[in-house]
Protein backbone atom coordinates (compact mmCIF):
# COMPACT_ATOMS: atom_id res chain seq x y z
CA UNK A 1 0.00 0.00 0.00
CA UNK A 2 0.76 3.38 -0.81
CA UNK A 3 2.77 5.11 2.57
CA UNK A 4 3.87 8.56 3.90
CA UNK A 5 7.35 9.79 2.07
CA UNK A 6 9.72 8.42 4.82
CA UNK A 7 13.74 9.26 5.53
CA UNK A 8 14.71 7.77 2.47
CA UNK A 9 12.69 10.18 0.13
CA UNK A 10 15.40 12.94 0.16
CA UNK A 11 17.81 10.26 -0.36
CA UNK A 12 15.89 9.18 -3.73
CA UNK A 13 15.65 12.35 -4.74
CA UNK A 14 19.28 13.02 -4.60
CA UNK A 15 19.69 10.27 -7.28
CA UNK A 16 17.50 11.30 -9.24
CA UNK A 17 18.76 14.66 -9.29
CA UNK A 18 22.06 13.66 -9.98
CA UNK A 19 21.56 10.93 -12.51
CA UNK A 20 18.30 11.74 -14.60
CA UNK A 21 18.63 12.67 -17.97
CA UNK A 22 15.48 14.76 -17.94
CA UNK A 23 14.49 16.30 -14.54
CA UNK A 24 10.71 14.23 -13.45
CA UNK A 25 8.03 16.77 -13.04
CA UNK A 26 6.67 16.64 -10.03
CA UNK A 27 3.59 13.93 -10.49
CA UNK A 28 6.47 11.90 -11.85
CA UNK A 29 8.73 12.33 -8.65
CA UNK A 30 5.14 11.21 -6.99
CA UNK A 31 4.45 8.06 -9.17
CA UNK A 32 8.33 7.25 -9.06
CA UNK A 33 8.22 7.27 -5.26
CA UNK A 34 4.88 4.78 -5.43
CA UNK A 35 6.76 2.81 -7.51
CA UNK A 36 9.92 1.97 -5.42
CA UNK A 37 7.77 1.59 -2.14
CA UNK A 38 5.13 -0.47 -3.26
CA UNK A 39 6.15 -3.86 -5.28
CA UNK A 40 2.43 -4.38 -7.02
CA UNK A 41 1.37 -1.22 -8.37
CA UNK A 42 -0.93 0.43 -11.71
CA UNK A 43 0.35 3.66 -13.37
CA UNK A 44 -3.06 4.40 -14.76
CA UNK A 45 -1.98 7.91 -15.83
CA UNK A 46 -3.86 9.80 -18.80
CA UNK A 47 -1.18 8.77 -22.03
CA UNK A 48 0.93 11.32 -21.78
CA UNK A 49 1.66 11.74 -18.55
CA UNK A 50 4.71 10.02 -18.92
CA UNK A 51 4.05 6.23 -17.49
CA UNK A 52 7.28 4.95 -19.20
CA UNK A 53 9.73 7.74 -17.78
CA UNK A 54 8.16 6.43 -13.92
CA UNK A 55 8.86 3.27 -14.58
CA UNK A 56 12.25 3.56 -16.30
CA UNK A 57 13.28 5.45 -13.19
CA UNK A 58 12.09 4.24 -10.46
CA UNK A 59 13.82 0.91 -12.13
CA UNK A 60 17.09 2.09 -11.80
CA UNK A 61 16.75 3.88 -8.54
CA UNK A 62 15.86 0.06 -7.43
CA UNK A 63 18.98 -1.34 -9.55
CA UNK A 64 21.27 1.06 -7.68
CA UNK A 65 19.76 -0.15 -4.36
CA UNK A 66 20.09 -3.37 -5.58
CA UNK A 67 16.84 -4.62 -5.13
CA UNK A 68 16.13 -5.55 -8.49
CA UNK A 69 18.62 -6.74 -11.08
CA UNK A 70 16.66 -6.78 -14.55
CA UNK A 71 13.22 -5.76 -15.69
CA UNK A 72 11.02 -7.76 -18.50
CA UNK A 73 8.62 -5.81 -20.06
CA UNK A 74 5.49 -7.00 -21.64
CA UNK A 75 3.95 -5.09 -24.33
CA UNK A 76 1.47 -4.90 -27.13
CA UNK A 77 3.40 -5.39 -30.40
CA UNK A 78 3.49 -1.94 -31.67
CA UNK A 79 4.45 -0.43 -28.41
CA UNK A 80 7.30 -2.98 -28.35
CA UNK A 81 10.20 -0.98 -30.17
CA UNK A 82 9.09 2.03 -28.41
CA UNK A 83 10.83 0.78 -25.30
CA UNK A 84 13.66 -1.19 -27.08
CA UNK A 85 14.30 1.19 -30.27
CA UNK A 86 17.98 2.04 -29.69
CA UNK A 87 17.67 5.52 -31.10
CA UNK A 88 14.44 6.66 -30.45
CA UNK A 89 13.36 3.97 -27.57
CA UNK A 90 12.18 4.89 -24.55
CA UNK A 91 14.74 3.09 -22.43
CA UNK A 92 17.97 4.83 -24.76
CA UNK A 93 15.55 7.83 -23.82
CA UNK A 94 15.58 7.93 -19.71
CA UNK A 95 18.93 5.22 -19.26
CA UNK A 96 21.11 7.76 -16.37
CA UNK A 97 24.25 8.16 -18.24
CA UNK A 98 26.08 6.31 -15.32
CA UNK A 99 24.66 2.84 -15.76
CA UNK A 100 25.28 -0.01 -17.65
CA UNK A 101 22.58 -1.60 -19.06
CA UNK A 102 21.88 -4.20 -21.79
CA UNK A 103 18.77 -4.11 -23.30
CA UNK A 104 17.84 -7.43 -25.25
CA UNK A 105 14.28 -7.39 -27.38
CA UNK A 106 13.28 -11.48 -26.48
CA UNK A 107 11.83 -12.50 -29.95
CA UNK A 108 12.29 -14.66 -32.80
CA UNK A 109 15.50 -13.06 -33.87
CA UNK A 110 16.93 -11.65 -30.51
CA UNK A 111 18.31 -8.23 -30.72
CA UNK A 112 19.94 -6.35 -28.53
CA UNK A 113 22.32 -3.11 -27.58
CA UNK A 114 24.58 -2.28 -24.49
CA UNK A 115 25.18 1.22 -23.03
CA UNK A 116 28.40 0.33 -21.43
CA UNK A 117 29.65 2.72 -18.30
CA UNK A 118 33.21 2.27 -17.62
CA UNK A 119 33.05 1.89 -13.96
CA UNK A 120 30.52 -0.56 -14.41
CA UNK A 121 31.55 -4.76 -14.17
CA UNK A 122 30.11 -6.11 -17.53
CA UNK A 123 28.36 -8.53 -15.46
CA UNK A 124 26.71 -6.24 -13.12
CA UNK A 125 24.88 -5.17 -15.98
CA UNK A 126 21.07 -3.81 -15.77
CA UNK A 127 19.60 -6.35 -17.87
CA UNK A 128 16.33 -5.14 -19.54
CA UNK A 129 14.21 -7.73 -21.24
CA UNK A 130 11.72 -6.31 -23.86
CA UNK A 131 9.25 -8.64 -25.70
CA UNK A 132 5.61 -8.98 -26.37
CA UNK A 133 1.96 -10.60 -24.94
CA UNK A 134 1.28 -12.28 -28.40
CA UNK A 135 4.89 -13.62 -28.66
CA UNK A 136 4.77 -15.52 -25.01
CA UNK A 137 1.17 -17.18 -26.08
CA UNK A 138 3.36 -20.39 -26.96
CA UNK A 139 4.36 -22.65 -24.57
CA UNK A 140 8.04 -23.02 -25.51
CA UNK A 141 8.55 -19.54 -25.54
CA UNK A 142 6.98 -18.67 -21.79
CA UNK A 143 9.58 -21.52 -20.61
CA UNK A 144 12.21 -19.89 -22.47
CA UNK A 145 11.38 -16.26 -20.55
CA UNK A 146 10.74 -18.41 -17.25
CA UNK A 147 14.49 -19.24 -17.20
CA UNK A 148 15.49 -15.50 -17.17
CA UNK A 149 13.30 -14.26 -14.40
CA UNK A 150 15.14 -14.18 -10.83
CA UNK A 151 14.29 -13.48 -7.06
CA UNK A 152 14.80 -9.48 -7.89
CA UNK A 153 13.02 -9.63 -11.28
CA UNK A 154 10.75 -6.30 -11.97
CA UNK A 155 7.61 -7.10 -14.70
CA UNK A 156 6.36 -4.13 -16.22
CA UNK A 157 2.93 -4.89 -17.77
CA UNK A 158 2.46 -2.34 -20.50
CA UNK A 159 -1.00 -1.59 -22.04
CA UNK A 160 -2.15 -3.56 -19.49
CA UNK A 161 -5.87 -3.80 -21.31
CA UNK A 162 -3.69 -6.38 -23.59
CA UNK A 163 -5.13 -8.97 -20.83
CA UNK A 164 -8.70 -7.96 -19.61
CA UNK A 165 -9.71 -10.67 -21.18
CA UNK A 166 -9.49 -13.93 -18.41
CA UNK A 167 -9.75 -16.78 -21.07
CA UNK A 168 -7.05 -15.29 -23.72
CA UNK A 169 -3.79 -17.30 -23.79
CA UNK A 170 -1.66 -14.23 -23.25
CA UNK A 171 -3.46 -13.68 -20.16
CA UNK A 172 -2.35 -16.94 -18.79
CA UNK A 173 0.56 -16.57 -19.54
CA UNK A 174 1.09 -13.33 -17.73
CA UNK A 175 -0.03 -14.04 -14.98
CA UNK A 176 1.98 -17.37 -14.89
CA UNK A 177 5.45 -14.74 -15.95
CA UNK A 178 3.64 -12.27 -12.20
CA UNK A 179 3.69 -14.95 -10.42
CA UNK A 180 7.27 -15.56 -10.48
CA UNK A 181 8.51 -11.82 -10.45
CA UNK A 182 9.29 -10.20 -7.49
CA UNK A 183 7.57 -6.91 -8.29
CA UNK A 184 5.02 -5.68 -11.15
CA UNK A 185 3.54 -3.00 -12.44
CA UNK A 186 1.16 -2.46 -15.20
CA UNK A 187 0.82 0.46 -17.45
CA UNK A 188 -2.25 2.16 -19.39
CA UNK A 189 -3.89 5.46 -20.07
CA UNK A 190 -7.39 3.34 -20.73
CA UNK A 191 -7.56 0.25 -18.03
CA UNK A 192 -11.39 0.82 -18.47
CA UNK A 193 -12.46 1.07 -22.07
CA UNK A 194 -15.74 -1.45 -22.12
CA UNK A 195 -16.86 -2.30 -18.35
CA UNK A 196 -15.43 -3.21 -14.54
CA UNK A 197 -15.07 -6.82 -15.98
CA UNK A 198 -12.10 -4.93 -17.96
CA UNK A 199 -10.28 -4.64 -14.19
CA UNK A 200 -10.08 -8.82 -13.47
CA UNK A 201 -7.54 -9.96 -14.91
CA UNK A 202 -5.75 -7.20 -14.74
CA UNK A 203 -6.50 -7.33 -10.58
CA UNK A 204 -5.61 -11.00 -10.55
CA UNK A 205 -1.87 -10.04 -12.49
CA UNK A 206 -1.45 -7.58 -9.64
CA UNK A 207 -2.45 -9.68 -6.59
CA UNK A 208 -5.20 -11.69 -6.43
CA UNK A 209 -6.02 -10.70 -2.80
CA UNK A 210 -6.94 -7.13 -4.49
CA UNK A 211 -10.37 -8.74 -5.40
CA UNK A 212 -9.82 -11.94 -3.15
CA UNK A 213 -12.22 -13.23 -6.15
CA UNK A 214 -11.40 -17.00 -7.14
CA UNK A 215 -12.26 -16.85 -10.53
CA UNK A 216 -14.05 -14.51 -12.98
CA UNK A 217 -17.34 -16.33 -12.17
CA UNK A 218 -16.73 -15.71 -9.35
CA UNK A 219 -15.78 -11.51 -9.53
CA UNK A 220 -19.19 -11.93 -11.97
CA UNK A 221 -21.10 -12.97 -8.97
CA UNK A 222 -20.09 -10.31 -6.85
CA UNK A 223 -20.37 -7.12 -8.92
CA UNK A 224 -22.52 -7.96 -12.23
CA UNK A 225 -25.82 -7.93 -12.77
CA UNK A 226 -27.21 -11.13 -15.02
CA UNK A 227 -30.26 -10.69 -17.43
CA UNK A 228 -31.00 -11.33 -21.27
CA UNK A 229 -30.65 -14.50 -23.17
CA UNK A 230 -30.73 -17.24 -20.98
CA UNK A 231 -30.10 -15.49 -18.12
CA UNK A 232 -26.22 -15.34 -19.08
CA UNK A 233 -25.50 -11.98 -20.14
CA UNK A 234 -24.22 -8.81 -18.15
CA UNK A 235 -26.70 -6.35 -17.97
CA UNK A 236 -25.49 -4.00 -15.80
CA UNK A 237 -22.69 -4.16 -12.59
CA UNK A 238 -23.63 -3.07 -9.37
CA UNK A 239 -21.03 -2.21 -6.14
CA UNK A 240 -18.61 -0.81 -8.32
CA UNK A 241 -17.51 1.32 -5.50
CA UNK A 242 -15.99 -1.33 -3.96
CA UNK A 243 -13.76 -2.90 -7.15
CA UNK A 244 -12.41 0.88 -6.52
CA UNK A 245 -11.60 1.18 -3.05
CA UNK A 246 -10.14 -2.13 -3.74
CA UNK A 247 -8.03 -0.84 -6.41
CA UNK A 248 -7.06 2.32 -4.54
CA UNK A 249 -4.33 1.87 -2.64
CA UNK A 250 -2.45 0.19 -5.38
CA UNK A 251 -3.09 2.62 -8.02
CA UNK A 252 -2.24 6.21 -9.22
CA UNK A 253 -4.15 7.94 -12.05
CA UNK A 254 -3.66 11.37 -12.84
CA UNK A 255 -4.73 13.42 -16.25
CA UNK A 256 -2.88 15.39 -18.69
CA UNK A 257 -4.88 18.59 -17.49
CA UNK A 258 -3.85 18.23 -13.58
CA UNK A 259 0.15 17.88 -14.65
CA UNK A 260 1.35 19.17 -17.91
CA UNK A 261 1.20 22.81 -19.47
CA UNK A 262 0.55 21.65 -22.98
CA UNK A 263 -1.02 23.98 -25.52
CA UNK A 264 -4.50 23.43 -26.35
CA UNK A 265 -6.46 20.12 -27.67
CA UNK A 266 -8.79 21.46 -30.18
CA UNK A 267 -12.48 20.06 -30.77
CA UNK A 268 -12.68 18.02 -33.88
CA UNK A 269 -13.90 19.75 -37.07
CA UNK A 270 -15.92 17.63 -39.92
CA UNK A 271 -15.17 17.83 -43.15
CA UNK A 272 -18.14 16.34 -45.25
CA UNK A 273 -17.63 14.32 -48.20
CA UNK A 274 -21.41 13.61 -49.70
CA UNK A 275 -22.18 10.49 -51.68
CA UNK A 276 -23.10 10.60 -55.09
CA UNK A 277 -27.00 9.68 -55.77
CA UNK A 278 -25.09 5.73 -56.72
CA UNK A 279 -23.16 5.44 -53.80
CA UNK A 280 -26.44 6.72 -51.78
CA UNK A 281 -28.28 3.99 -53.01
CA UNK A 282 -26.45 0.74 -52.22
CA UNK A 283 -25.92 2.64 -49.23
CA UNK A 284 -29.84 2.98 -47.94
CA UNK A 285 -30.41 -0.82 -49.27
CA UNK A 286 -27.56 -2.23 -47.29
CA UNK A 287 -28.72 0.29 -44.14
CA UNK A 288 -32.06 -0.92 -44.34
CA UNK A 289 -31.26 -4.79 -44.50
CA UNK A 290 -29.32 -3.87 -41.32
CA UNK A 291 -32.17 -2.47 -40.10
CA UNK A 292 -34.59 -5.33 -40.89
CA UNK A 293 -31.88 -7.84 -39.66
CA UNK A 294 -31.70 -6.05 -36.13
CA UNK A 295 -35.64 -5.74 -35.52
CA UNK A 296 -36.42 -9.79 -36.37
CA UNK A 297 -33.45 -11.02 -34.50
CA UNK A 298 -34.18 -12.63 -31.18
CA UNK A 299 -31.06 -13.85 -29.81
CA UNK A 300 -27.44 -11.89 -28.80
CA UNK A 301 -26.23 -9.69 -31.30
CA UNK A 302 -23.89 -6.70 -30.69
CA UNK A 303 -20.91 -8.55 -32.29
CA UNK A 304 -22.34 -9.26 -35.28
CA UNK A 305 -24.33 -5.85 -35.64
CA UNK A 306 -20.85 -4.39 -35.42
CA UNK A 307 -19.52 -6.60 -38.14
CA UNK A 308 -22.57 -4.98 -40.33
CA UNK A 309 -21.94 -1.96 -38.82
CA UNK A 310 -18.62 -2.11 -40.61
CA UNK A 311 -20.00 -2.99 -43.93
CA UNK A 312 -21.59 0.38 -44.06
CA UNK A 313 -18.34 2.14 -42.65
CA UNK A 314 -16.48 0.76 -45.52
CA UNK A 315 -18.52 2.24 -47.98
CA UNK A 316 -18.96 5.21 -47.09
CA UNK A 317 -14.88 4.96 -47.18
CA UNK A 318 -15.41 3.52 -50.86
CA UNK A 319 -15.06 0.11 -51.29
CA UNK A 320 -17.61 -3.32 -50.96
CA UNK A 321 -16.09 -7.05 -49.75
CA UNK A 322 -13.71 -8.31 -48.12
CA UNK A 323 -16.08 -8.72 -44.90
CA UNK A 324 -17.93 -12.02 -44.57
CA UNK A 325 -19.07 -12.82 -41.35
CA UNK A 326 -18.20 -16.27 -39.69
CA UNK A 327 -17.78 -17.97 -36.17
CA UNK A 328 -17.05 -15.52 -33.23
CA UNK A 329 -12.81 -15.53 -32.05
CA UNK A 330 -11.35 -14.14 -29.05
CA UNK A 331 -10.09 -10.34 -30.19
CA UNK A 332 -6.52 -10.94 -28.33
CA UNK A 333 -6.23 -14.37 -30.45
CA UNK A 334 -6.38 -12.95 -34.38
CA UNK A 335 -6.23 -10.15 -36.42
CA UNK A 336 -8.60 -9.86 -39.00
CA UNK A 337 -7.64 -9.79 -43.00
CA UNK A 338 -8.43 -6.46 -44.30
CA UNK A 339 -9.26 -5.05 -41.15
CA UNK A 340 -6.74 -3.65 -38.66
CA UNK A 341 -6.95 -5.68 -34.82
CA UNK A 342 -10.57 -5.55 -33.42
CA UNK A 343 -11.15 -3.35 -30.32
CA UNK A 344 -14.52 -5.05 -28.94
CA UNK A 345 -14.02 -8.33 -26.47
CA UNK A 346 -15.71 -10.64 -29.07
CA UNK A 347 -15.85 -9.82 -32.87
CA UNK A 348 -16.85 -11.90 -36.15
CA UNK A 349 -13.52 -12.10 -38.17
CA UNK A 350 -13.57 -11.73 -42.16
CA UNK A 351 -12.76 -14.02 -44.75
CA UNK A 352 -9.85 -12.89 -47.01
CA UNK A 353 -11.83 -11.92 -49.78
CA UNK A 354 -10.06 -8.39 -51.33
CA UNK A 355 -12.17 -5.42 -51.38
CA UNK A 356 -13.52 -3.53 -54.32
CA UNK A 357 -13.37 -0.12 -54.73
CA UNK A 358 -16.91 1.38 -55.16
CA UNK A 359 -16.47 5.33 -54.94
CA UNK A 360 -13.94 8.10 -53.69
CA UNK A 361 -16.20 11.04 -52.31
CA UNK A 362 -14.28 11.34 -48.92
CA UNK A 363 -10.59 10.68 -50.56
CA UNK A 364 -11.81 13.67 -53.22
CA UNK A 365 -12.49 16.17 -50.70
CA UNK A 366 -10.13 14.95 -48.26
CA UNK A 367 -7.48 15.40 -51.15
CA UNK A 368 -8.86 18.82 -51.66
CA UNK A 369 -8.84 20.21 -48.13
CA UNK A 370 -5.15 19.05 -47.78
CA UNK A 371 -3.90 20.70 -50.85
CA UNK A 372 -5.26 23.89 -49.57
CA UNK A 373 -3.84 23.81 -46.24
CA UNK A 374 -0.63 22.69 -47.85
CA UNK A 375 -0.88 26.03 -49.68
CA UNK A 376 -1.14 27.75 -46.93
CA UNK A 377 1.81 25.92 -45.13
CA UNK A 378 4.08 24.71 -47.61
CA UNK A 379 5.64 22.45 -44.48
CA UNK A 380 2.71 20.80 -42.96
CA UNK A 381 3.18 18.01 -41.22
CA UNK A 382 0.16 15.94 -41.20
CA UNK A 383 -1.09 12.79 -39.50
CA UNK A 384 -4.35 10.74 -41.35
CA UNK A 385 -5.47 8.01 -39.27
CA UNK A 386 -7.63 4.93 -41.89
CA UNK A 387 -9.89 2.27 -40.40
CA UNK A 388 -9.47 0.10 -43.25
CA UNK A 389 -6.32 -1.14 -45.06
CA UNK A 390 -7.59 -0.78 -48.72
CA UNK A 391 -8.54 2.85 -47.88
CA UNK A 392 -5.22 3.32 -46.36
CA UNK A 393 -3.24 1.74 -49.07
CA UNK A 394 -5.54 3.88 -51.66
CA UNK A 395 -4.87 7.16 -49.87
CA UNK A 396 -0.74 6.24 -49.81
CA UNK A 397 -1.23 5.87 -53.51
CA UNK A 398 -2.88 9.36 -53.95
CA UNK A 399 -0.14 11.24 -51.69
CA UNK A 400 2.35 9.52 -53.81
CA UNK A 401 1.63 12.32 -56.88
CA UNK A 402 2.71 15.00 -53.98
CA UNK A 403 6.16 16.52 -53.27
CA UNK A 404 6.44 15.44 -49.54
CA UNK A 405 7.92 13.37 -47.43
CA UNK A 406 5.44 10.08 -47.18
CA UNK A 407 5.56 7.37 -44.36
CA UNK A 408 2.89 4.29 -43.05
CA UNK A 409 2.29 2.87 -40.29
CA UNK A 410 -0.14 -0.60 -40.19
CA UNK A 411 -0.03 -4.15 -39.32
CA UNK A 412 1.99 -6.44 -41.18
CA UNK A 413 4.33 -4.06 -42.57
CA UNK A 414 8.58 -4.61 -42.47
CA UNK A 415 10.25 -2.44 -39.40
CA UNK A 416 12.19 -0.57 -41.31
CA UNK A 417 9.23 1.04 -42.83
CA UNK A 418 7.42 0.96 -39.52
CA UNK A 419 10.74 2.87 -38.10
CA UNK A 420 11.30 5.33 -41.21
CA UNK A 421 7.45 6.95 -40.80
CA UNK A 422 8.28 7.13 -36.61
CA UNK A 423 11.06 9.29 -37.69
CA UNK A 424 9.14 11.57 -39.83
CA UNK A 425 6.95 12.98 -37.31
CA UNK A 426 9.48 12.78 -34.00
CA UNK A 427 10.63 16.26 -33.35
CA UNK A 428 14.35 14.77 -32.72
CA UNK A 429 14.36 13.21 -36.24
CA UNK A 430 11.93 14.93 -38.42
CA UNK A 431 12.78 16.79 -41.93
CA UNK A 432 12.18 19.85 -43.22
CA UNK A 433 9.30 20.41 -45.56
CA UNK A 434 6.27 18.79 -45.33
CA UNK A 435 4.88 15.44 -44.25
CA UNK A 436 2.36 12.75 -44.39
CA UNK A 437 2.29 9.80 -42.40
CA UNK A 438 -0.89 7.19 -42.33
CA UNK A 439 -1.85 4.80 -40.29
CA UNK A 440 -4.39 2.29 -39.19
CA UNK A 441 -5.48 3.22 -35.34
CA UNK A 442 -5.47 0.07 -34.38
CA UNK A 443 -1.61 -0.34 -35.08
CA UNK A 444 -0.29 3.05 -33.94
CA UNK A 445 -2.55 4.47 -31.42
CA UNK A 446 -0.34 3.44 -28.54
CA UNK A 447 2.51 4.42 -26.89
CA UNK A 448 3.87 6.47 -29.99
CA UNK A 449 5.52 10.25 -29.95
CA UNK A 450 4.44 11.68 -32.85
CA UNK A 451 4.44 15.39 -31.64
CA UNK A 452 6.39 16.41 -35.58
CA UNK A 453 2.53 16.89 -36.46
CA UNK A 454 -0.36 19.30 -34.72
CA UNK A 455 -3.14 18.17 -37.51
CA UNK A 456 -4.88 15.07 -37.17
CA UNK A 457 -7.40 13.80 -40.12
CA UNK A 458 -9.55 10.88 -39.55
CA UNK A 459 -10.36 9.69 -43.12
CA UNK A 460 -12.49 6.75 -41.08
CA UNK A 461 -12.51 5.84 -37.34
CA UNK A 462 -12.24 2.93 -35.31
CA UNK A 463 -15.40 2.01 -33.35
CA UNK A 464 -13.27 1.78 -30.12
CA UNK A 465 -13.16 4.63 -27.74
CA UNK A 466 -10.19 3.32 -26.49
CA UNK A 467 -8.19 3.24 -29.80
CA UNK A 468 -9.64 7.04 -30.61
CA UNK A 469 -8.30 8.37 -27.48
CA UNK A 470 -4.93 6.77 -27.74
CA UNK A 471 -4.77 7.94 -31.59
CA UNK A 472 -5.31 11.37 -30.70
CA UNK A 473 -2.87 11.67 -27.80
CA UNK A 474 -0.07 10.68 -30.05
CA UNK A 475 0.10 14.57 -31.29
CA UNK A 476 -1.24 15.80 -27.53
CA UNK A 477 1.93 15.18 -25.14
CA UNK A 478 5.12 16.45 -24.10
CA UNK A 479 7.16 17.79 -26.51
CA UNK A 480 4.19 19.50 -28.27
CA UNK A 481 4.67 23.04 -29.09
CA UNK A 482 1.44 23.89 -30.99
CA UNK A 483 -2.24 23.97 -30.55
CA UNK A 484 -3.39 20.48 -31.82
CA UNK A 485 -6.27 20.70 -34.48
CA UNK A 486 -8.09 17.50 -35.14
CA UNK A 487 -10.64 16.71 -38.29
CA UNK A 488 -13.30 13.97 -38.85
CA UNK A 489 -14.22 13.60 -42.65
CA UNK A 490 -17.89 12.46 -42.92
CA UNK A 491 -19.93 10.66 -45.50
CA UNK A 492 -23.75 12.04 -45.82
CA UNK A 493 -26.57 11.74 -48.70
CA UNK A 494 -26.69 13.49 -51.42
CA UNK A 495 -29.27 15.98 -49.67
CA UNK A 496 -27.27 15.76 -46.49
CA UNK A 497 -28.39 12.81 -45.15
CA UNK A 498 -26.62 11.07 -42.11
CA UNK A 499 -24.53 7.98 -42.29
CA UNK A 500 -23.20 5.95 -40.25
CA UNK A 501 -19.95 8.00 -39.65
CA UNK A 502 -22.46 10.03 -37.92
CA UNK A 503 -23.61 7.28 -35.37
CA UNK A 504 -19.76 6.62 -34.86
CA UNK A 505 -18.65 9.94 -34.50
CA UNK A 506 -21.75 10.71 -32.32
CA UNK A 507 -20.94 7.64 -29.65
CA UNK A 508 -17.17 8.45 -29.80
CA UNK A 509 -17.94 12.12 -28.80
CA UNK A 510 -19.98 11.19 -25.92
CA UNK A 511 -16.93 8.61 -24.64
CA UNK A 512 -19.70 5.32 -25.96
CA UNK A 513 -17.83 2.30 -27.17
CA UNK A 514 -20.19 0.71 -30.14
CA UNK A 515 -19.31 -2.78 -28.95
CA UNK A 516 -21.33 -2.02 -25.77
CA UNK A 517 -24.58 -0.75 -28.28
CA UNK A 518 -28.03 -2.63 -27.77
CA UNK A 519 -29.96 -4.48 -30.66
CA UNK A 520 -32.34 -0.85 -29.89
CA UNK A 521 -29.35 1.58 -29.74
CA UNK A 522 -28.15 0.68 -33.10
CA UNK A 523 -31.77 0.54 -34.89
CA UNK A 524 -32.00 4.25 -33.86
CA UNK A 525 -29.02 5.18 -35.05
CA UNK A 526 -29.43 3.46 -38.08
CA UNK A 527 -32.65 5.01 -38.28
CA UNK A 528 -31.70 8.71 -37.46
Amino acid sequence: MLTHMDSTTHEVNDILDRHCRLKPFKHQLHGIHALIKNSTFALFDEMGVGKTKQVIDAAQVLYTQGKIDRIIIVATTPVRDVWYDEELGEIQKHLWTNQHARVTLFHTKNRSWTQRNAGVNLFKACEWIITNYEFIRNLKRLNQLFNLITDKTFLVLDESSAIKNYRAQQTKAAIKIRNKCARVVLLNGTPVTLHPGDMFSQGQAMDSNILACKSFFHFRSKYAVLGGFQGRQIITWRNVEDIQERFKPYVLRRLKIDCLDLPSKLEPVTITATLTKDTWSVYKEMRDEMITWLSVSTVSIAPQAVVKALRLSQLTSGFLGGLQAHKPIDVNSDYLPGIDKPSSDMITPMTSLPPKEVSREKLDVFLTWYEDRLNESPNLKLLVWCRFRAELSRLKLELEKYKVELGAIHGGQKQHERDRALRLLDPRTMPEGPVVVTGTPASGSMGLNLTGAHTVVYLSNDYSLKTRLQSEDRVHRPGQTNTVSYFDVVAVGPQGQKTIDHAVMKSLRKKEDLAMLTTNAWISLLKD
